[in-house]
């Protein structure tokens, strides 16, 4: 792989509860919710993002509700893929993720949950974290905010020492 992206992305504004039955994976998008994916989708839309770009989601309905509507700005759809891991992930698991990632794949966006999404975040920031353009990550990791680093090696590669933060954006 010559250089990459990787995109960070929480899922977008839920409700409190979903249908019982379903229990938290079940939980839907808030209408305030469905409009921060679009308006994610429209910022990922302007990005001259590497391609092949692939999508790893989890299966939970608000992420894969969230990766739908970023999905109807693009006009170059990237392959998705509902991950099964993502929905219980810990910082390792994500990184076993990234690391997996086929080296012909040159933008990879996980959309998936806190806690985990945002330690991982933490991590890659690094020293980046106290930066004027990550101030937004300063409480924590906002729901519908996606965090974009840049990779030069190979996904296996990818580490705090390797990666490049590049920007942060909010709906």
């Amino acid at each position: 792989m010559s250089s990459g992206q990787l995109l960070l992305l929480r899922h977008a504004q839920a409700a409190t509860y979903g249908p019982q039955e379903q229990g938290d994976r079940g939980r839907p998008l808030t209408a305030l919710g469905l409009q921060q994916a679009s308006l994610i989708g429209q910022q990922i839309a302007r990005l001259d993002l590497p391609r092949p770009f692939q999508v790893l989601c989890s299966p939970a309905l608000r992420t894969r509700q969230t990766t739908r509507n970023i999905l109807t700005s693009l006009s170059d759809r990237p392959s998705v893929m509902i991950e099964d891991s993502l929905y219980s992930a810990t910082p390792d698991d994500l990184y076993n993720l990234i690391h997996g990632t086929p080296d012909t794949i040159r933008t990879l966006m996980i959309v998936g949950h806190n806690p985990a999404l945002g330690n991982l975040i933490h991590d890659l920031l690094g020293a980046a974290r106290t930066e004027t353009r990550f101030s937004a990550l300063a409480n924590g990791y906002p729901i519908a905010a996606l965090t974009i680093f840049d990779i030069a090696r190979e996904w296996m590669d990818a580490r705090p020492s390797t990666i490049r933060p590049a920007r942060v954006l909010l709906p």
